[in-house]
């Protein structure tokens, strides 16, 4: 308490020192900081929120709430199932969540949900719906890693006008497509177009992923269909392809990055990509050790051998026509001991030889045929000779010596500055930060306008007071000057009176001699009494 004592009379003695108005003007400058400072706080701290998510379930809502913490995004729980955060991170968040397969319950927008009446009567209004709708998703679109531009085109579901109408005369389920430009100049892989579909199927009652259209720049259909396989046969193709080109160019910018820097480097590389899957069977077989050069064992797999033996009896023998002179021949017939027979013989022989049999499937995705390309920022290649630095690049991509003078182009010259870009993009960005800060700074300004008002002021008094000063120092000086320079004025109008009354007694005293003996004589009388008065 005493402490406290002692500080309070030392503030007391030290505001005692100031004047009234001087004590007035600091409280109301320290009223008007403190108010400034609550104001900048509360701009700072306040957030508009914006719906992210509408209609989910608890379930789903839980996780989604667990991914925000995970960003540290700040957001906001309703019972109904919607999920808001803040507006500026609103879109930037969709697309991260979108991207990783949410929601698969609810809606993305809350347009539909929360103006669903007004827009089928007033056809203005719900085309207006339609195309904010369309720019919001393009806008979250824009968000996704890669993406230059979405262009996003909706085509609603048509209400039933009659009664009687024939489920077939009745409009189809709500389409929509999406025109996907990238940074690359490239497709967007199967997962972004999958995001982009159910982006877009989530945003539109009815809408099925299906009926939601992705193409890319160069007007190539990129969609997925239900079963997770891409509706382009080309785009498992153009993706692997983008995969293996970033890899080499990475690895041609890390080699020559450490001679020129990685900025002074462009690369680009094309590669074509072989997705046809091959399966490949082959049988080795092993022989053994042969005994000499007509050993043929273990070569042959299968042998079968016949053999077939016929012994004959007594036979007629001798020469024909040696005894007769006939037409017909005779022989002379002798006997034989031995009986006449045949035998067969067969055999089948397998030989056993060692074999192995080996059945592989090719992967798909087989780089057949690359290029590169590379910039470099310079009038010349320094000391590296252009054949050097054709190796480095053909060895850092692996193209064989042989075609690397056909496969590979390496070109230096100065690249080219956008200046005005430039100067434009720093104007913009100005501009931007305080369409941004617009609160903030106008509070500044206010605050910066009182300052100078009070500072003003204070000026403008100092200065009087300064003015009063001075007239007062003036007052106490030059008074003295000028009562030395009035004084023999003074003593020559005093001495003029005197004359003149002396002159006006004398001529008095001549003309009325009597008159002023008698004054004179009361004077005298007069003088007298007084003095005894006096005395008394």
């Amino acid at each position: 308490m005493d402490k406290i004592k002692l500080k309070l009379g030392q503030l007391k003695d030290f505001l005692g020192k100031y004047s009234k108005k001087t004590k007035i003007i600091a409280g109301t400058a320290a009223v008007a900081v403190i108010a400034a400072a609550v104001i900048i706080a509360l701009v700072l701290n306040h957030k508009d929120y914006t719906t992210l998510f509408t209609g989910v379930t608890e379930e789903e809502a839980t996780k989604i709430i667990g991914k925000l913490q995970e960003s540290g995004v700040d957001f906001q729980y309703k019972e109904n199932g919607d999920i808001l955060v803040d507006e500026k991170v609103a879109d930037k968040t969709r697309a991260d969540l979108v991207y990783e397969g949410y929601p698969k319950s609810g809606f993305t927008y809350d347009v539909f949900t929360e103006n669903s009446g007004g827009m089928t009567t007033d056809s203005e209004k719900e085309t207006y719906k339609l195309y904010d709708l369309q720019d919001r998703i393009g806008a979250t679109i824009r968000f996704f890693d890669g993406v230059k531009d979405a262009k996003v085109n909706i085509a609603l579901k048509e209400e039933q006008k009659y009664v009687l109408e024939e489920d077939g005369e009745k409009a189809g389920t709500p389409s929509a497509s999406v025109v996907v430009t990238m940074e690359s100049g490239e497709s967007p892989s199967e997962k972004q177009a999958a995001a982009i579909q159910r982006l877009v199927a989530k945003s539109v009652p009815e809408m099925e992923m299906e009926n939601v259209a992705v193409f890319d720049g160069n007007g190539i259909e990129v969609s997925v269909n239900k079963d997770g396989s891409s509706a382009s046969g080309s785009n498992a193709t153009e993706e692997i392809a983008q995969l293996i080109e970033m890899q080499i160019s990475k690895k041609v910018i890390n080699v020559l990055g450490s001679f020129y820097g990685a900025e002074n480097i462009r690369v680009s590389a094309r590669g074509k990509v072989n997705m046809e899957k091959v399966i490949r069977e082959s049988t080795t077989y092993t022989t053994p050790e042969k005994i000499d050069e007509k050993d043929k064992t273990g070569i042959v797999s299968s042998e079968s051998t016949t053999k077939d033996t016929v012994n004959g009896g007594g036979a007629g023998t001798g020469v024909a026509g040696s005894e007769t002179n006939a037409d017909t021949p005779e022989y002379n017939a002798g006997t034989d001991n031995n009986a006449s027979g045949s035998a067969s013989e067969s055999a089948t022989r397998d030989y056993l030889v060692n074999q192995v049999k080996e059945q592989g499937e090719l992967d798909t995705g087989v780089l057949e045929d690359l290029t590169v390309s590379v910039a470099i920022n310079g009038k010349n290649a320094g000391n590296i000779s252009m054949n050097e630095l054709r190796d480095l690049v053909g060895n850092a991509t692996g193209i064989a010596a042989a075609d690397r003078l056909e496969k590979i182009t390496i070109v230096n010259a100065p690249f080219y500055e956008e200046n005005a870009d430039k100067d434009t993009k720093e104007v913009s960005n100005i501009l931007k930060n305080i369409k941004d800060n617009l609160p903030v700074i106008a509070v500044a300004a206010v605050i910066a306008v009182v300052i100078i008002i009070l500072a003003v002021i204070l000026i403008r008094r100092r200065r009087k007071r300064r003015m009063e000063e001075e007239e007062e120092l003036e007052d106490l000086l030059i008074p003295d000057v000028t009562e030395e320079i009035r004084k023999p004025e003074i003593l020559n109008l005093k001495n003029e009176k005197s004359r003149e009354l002396r002159e006006n007694v004398r001529d008095f005293a001549d003309e009325n001699p009597e008159i002023s003996a008698q004054m004179i004589r009361n004077w005298l009388n007069g003088g007298e009494q007084d003095g005894r008065k006096a005395d008394e």
